[in-house]
């Protein structure tokens, strides 16, 4: 379960050093030392926002959509902390709070009180429904300033309960509020939600912009580069290789396809990896296997290109199409609370058997 709080500061916390330890550590509301002005992708839905606010058209729900790792939380607390602060910088091309006024002050703090927070807390990753509840109750509370904030990270993980609560509040917002939301899969968000909020969508840059950024930025090889930007992670813009190591579940993912009595082992080192971060993965390697199989050159970096190769070689283009249907369906259901091995047991047997579901049918 999340957890829903106004902003409070752990002081005996150690200060995180990457934006996935950001996004865990007690303080809800760390300083990052990439924002948004060191984003150069971020300017144009920045631009949007603040047109918006300029003209006191801002809508009582925003959703940020961007993909895993290119700053959308980074943005969303941007706009909150501009939003809130009673002197911002409004100079042309360098919009952002004061970081001194008094609200500045209560945010950096952790102590703002309207400022509500739903964010990622270690391996509790779902929104219940008790945690748009209390963030329900709230918004009936005394503001301290002019507007309340109820900031949701990755809104896709409330589940249907949750997603319900949140409805009544975006149909009937309180005066002087903002639901800010962020998502990496708005097409998971219910319907019903999506068509009660306006979105600012952050364009993926091209590969050349992003390695060109991490290499003048951090100091990194192209290669390395070249290997952050494929990968994709929370924790892409610190240059940092993600958590995970995605070597050994695509050396599983090999074996699978090349030996089919490995499902036992491959099934184990999967359950080692979140399975929402794993169907993302494969489904990123499909990709470069399609490629292959459609005679197009792989944009996977020299160290991931053998794995490429090995799976393309494995099974024909026909078996690697029906394999993308059940990539989706288990992508669909990663953040379900299915028994894991039985859902992994199923994928692995579907991935070397694709037409096995419909037999069974």
């Amino acid at each position: 379960m999340a957890r829903a709080r106004t902003s409070k500061v752990g002081a005996d916390k150690a200060k995180p050093k990457n934006a996935a330890e950001d996004l865990a550590a007690e303080s809800p509301w760390p300083n990052s030392s990439v924002g948004v002005a060191d984003m150069p992708w971020l300017r144009a839905p920045w631009d949007r926002f603040l047109s918006m606010h300029r003209q006191n058209r801002l809508p009582h729900g925003l959703l940020v959509t961007g993909a895993s790792g290119l700053g959308s939380l980074t943005l969303a607390r941007e706009m909150a902390a501009y939003l809130l602060c009673a002197d911002p910088v409004t100079t042309p091309g360098a919009e952002r709070a004061c970081g001194e006024c008094a609200s500045c002050r209560l945010r950096r703090a952790g102590t703002h009180p309207d400022i509500q927070l739903l964010v990622r807390d270690g391996a509790n990753k779902d929104i219940s429904v008790d945690d748009i509840r209390t963030l329900i109750e709230s918004f009936s509370l005394t503001r301290y300033g002019p507007l309340r904030v109820a900031l949701i990270e990755q809104a896709e993980r409330m589940n249907r309960s949750a997603a319900n609560g949140l409805l009544k509040l975006l149909e009937e917002p309180p005066p002087g509020s903002l639901f800010l939301m962020t998502s990496e899969r708005a097409d998971l968000l219910p319907s019903t939600i999506r068509s009660r909020i306006q979105r600012l969508a952050i364009a993926v840059p091209c590969r050349a912009t992003l390695v060109d950024w991490l290499t003048l930025r951090y100091g990194l090889a192209t290669e390395e580069a070249e290997l952050l930007w494929f990968i994709g992670d929370d924790r892409l813009m610190d240059g940092s290789l993600p958590a995970w190591d995605w070597q050994s579940p695509t050396m599983a993912w090999v074996r699978l396809m090349t030996e089919r009595d490995q499902v036992l082992p491959v099934v184990k080192q999967w359950q080692t990896m979140d399975r929402d971060v794993l169907a993302r993965w494969l489904m990123r390697l499909w990709v470069e296997v399609m490629r292959m199989h459609s005679g197009l050159p792989t944009e996977a970096p020299a160290s991931i290109q053998p794995f490429i190769q090995k799976l393309a070689g494995a099974r024909s283009k026909s078996h690697w199409l029906k394999v993308h249907r059940v990539l989706l369906e288990f992508l669909q259901s990663a953040r379900h609370p299915l028994n894991e091995e039985l859902a992994l047991d199923r994928l692995a047997l579907d991935l070397v058997d694709p037409d096995l579901p419909a037999r069974l049918a």
